[in-house]
């Protein structure tokens, strides 16, 4: 089928506990959190150089607790793509300070295809629509010029500081 991001179907999973380990093992490849490295960020088991963060199954389950089940100020789902039979990636947001900051992640071999973007706007359905949060934040750096394309194509507008996607 070839890579047309039309022909696929990309939606979003809240996973359950047992399916943890394919997010422990996207923290553990530097390819995939190489975008995190070099960032002062207090969080047990960050890795400055490599970006890499090391969970062990408890804090796994510990985490899994405080954040699944938790809308409308929380929201973590697995990415898929319904001809791959494995998440390639995760989309979330959490409420902080009265802002819903919101991230994704893709698996690096997946990273170029689209994917980003379809994500994006499946998780603007539910924050905005199921959810009725009215705004979604990230902070991207200027450097990641594929990630703010993604964003910008998503809806989402520059504002000096971090991107924001208001609902319509």
């Amino acid at each position: 089928m070839g890579e047309n991001m039309d022909t696929k179907s990309v939606y979003l999973k809240v996973p359950n506990i047992n399916e943890l380990h394919y997010r422990q093992k996207w923290m553990q490849d530097h390819k995939t959190m190489s975008y995190n490295a070099g960032y002062d960020m207090d969080l047990k088991g960050y890795d400055k150089a490599t970006g890499r963060i090391t969970k062990t199954d408890k804090e796994m389950i510990n985490w899994y607790k405080n954040w699944i089940n938790k809308e409308p100020d929380k929201y973590f789902a697995y990415i898929y793509d319904k001809e791959i039979e494995e998440p390639i990636g995760e989309v979330y947001y959490y409420l902080e300070n009265n802002i819903h900051n919101m991230g994704i992640v893709i698996q690096d071999k997946f990273r170029g295809k689209g994917y980003s973007y379809k994500a994006l706007l499946e998780l603007e359905k539910v924050a905005f629509e199921k959810n009725k949060i009215n705004e979604l934040s990230d902070f991207i750096p200027k450097e990641r010029i594929g990630a703010i394309k993604s964003f910008e194509k998503a809806g989402f507008i520059m504002t000096g500081k971090e991107n924001i996607r208001e609902s319509i």
